[in-house]
């Protein structure tokens, strides 16, 4: 244990002997460019055409969105994806439990479901507010078997209501290929 406390002695003696000061210069910032944005060379294969409103963007999909869009001046969130199944009632049950509302019965859903058109496609649509959250979705599904068109915007009540008018024309704009 001695030899310990003798070699801590040691270092302390011949680390505090050097009497030179040395100065390091770092630069403050380190300035990276971003690489450039590369765009892409064909549109998107989407499946389908449409007419975009005013002040909409179109955004490649990630994971099961085949497409999303930005509508300027709002959060809202509006995907479109394509799935193997289209069962309407399980579908608006399970868009209802998002916006913290109590399922409804088959005819409920029914009665409240307003008929679109995307091209030669019916399609079904349905707006879900929740005003005491201020959460909605804004959803409609276009039966194209063997697999199923889903377009779903969600956001605040107000923000929907008033975009609802432009997203119905968007979907009955749709031409499919």
């Amino acid at each position: 244990m001695k030899w310990v406390i003798w070699a801590w002695v040691g270092f302390l003696i011949y680390g505090c002997a050097e009497q030179e000061v040395r100065t390091i210069e770092v630069p403050k910032e380190i300035r990276v460019e971003p690489a450039p944005v590369k765009m892409l060379s064909a549109p998107l294969q989407l499946g389908f055409e449409a007419d975009l409103p005013a002040g909409w963007q179109t955004r490649p999909g990630q994971g099961m969105r085949v497409v999303s869009y930005a509508i300027e001046g709002t959060q809202i969130d509006f995907y479109i994806i394509k799935l193997g199944m289209g069962d309407v009632t399980s579908n608006v049950n399970r868009w209802r439990g998002q916006v913290d509302l109590p399922e409804a019965s088959a005819e409920a859903i029914a009665q409240s479901i307003k008929p679109l058109m995307a091209g030669n496609t019916p399609v079904q649509y349905i707006e879900l507010y929740n005003e005491d959250k201020n959460r909605g979705i804004l959803a409609a599904i276009a039966d194209r078997a063997p697999s199923y068109w889903y377009f779903t915007a969600k956001g605040t009540v107000d923000e929907l209501k008033a975009h609802a008018h432009d997203i119905q024309r968007f979907i009955n704009s749709i031409r499919f290929e």
